[in-house]
């Protein structure tokens, strides 16, 4: 049985001997709340892990006032939250981009392989940078709430939305559909802002 009020203060500590402890303690709890909320294996194993990971990145500012796994649960029920209303966003957008598609008359020709490229570009994006992309451009959060959020600097959010905006726009000059997928991608970045 874990000490916790021990264990927890030697992790602020930086021990990385309670914190490996505390994962064994709790990851698999963990799984199953992030599970129970998501219905899919793949986002509960990225919610404890990005949870574990931000508990260790963040851990000087470990404020439990009641329960730790209270704490840890109510982190990684956020995660996966949070996955949730960017999964829904992005169908949303995407939905906007096929009725604009539809308004301008090209109904004949499927589009869906070139949302699909560009939902591969946006994909293929580092994790951090396609976090950071999805909640500053797609959702439209603000740069300092987008920071705030994932604990990082405003310019760290500022010089990974470049550098997605580059690595989309060279995907878009590099695909042989260039005037399509172009038209593609500028309905998708007006529907993202």
């Amino acid at each position: 049985m874990l000490d916790e009020q021990s264990t927890v203060q030697k992790l602020i500590a930086g021990d990385v001997a309670a914190f490996e402890e505390i994962f064994r303690e709790y990851s698999r709890e963990l799984y199953f709340v992030a599970l129970g909320l998501s219905h899919d294996p793949a986002v509960a194993e990225d919610a404890v892990q990005e949870s574990f990971v931000y508990l260790w990145s963040h851990r000087k500012q470990i404020n439990v006032k009641h329960s730790f796994v209270s704490y840890l649960r109510k982190m990684v029920r956020n995660y996966v939250l949070n996955q949730l209303r960017h999964q829904k966003v992005r169908a949303e957008k995407e939905e906007d981009i096929i009725r604009e598609q539809i308004f301008l008359n090209e109904e004949e020709e499927d589009i869906t392989p070139k949302i699909e490229a560009i939902r591969a570009v946006v994909d293929s994006l580092p994790e951090g940078c396609r976090k950071i992309f999805v909640m500053a451009v797609i959702e439209g959060t603000s740069y300092a709430d987008t920071a705030a959020s994932l604990g990082v600097a405003v310019n760290t959010v500022k010089s990974q939305v470049r550098i997605a905006y580059k690595k989309i726009k060279d995907s878009v000059q590099n695909n042989p559909d260039n005037t399509a997928f172009t038209l593609l991608f500028l309905l998708l970045l007006k529907k993202m802002l």
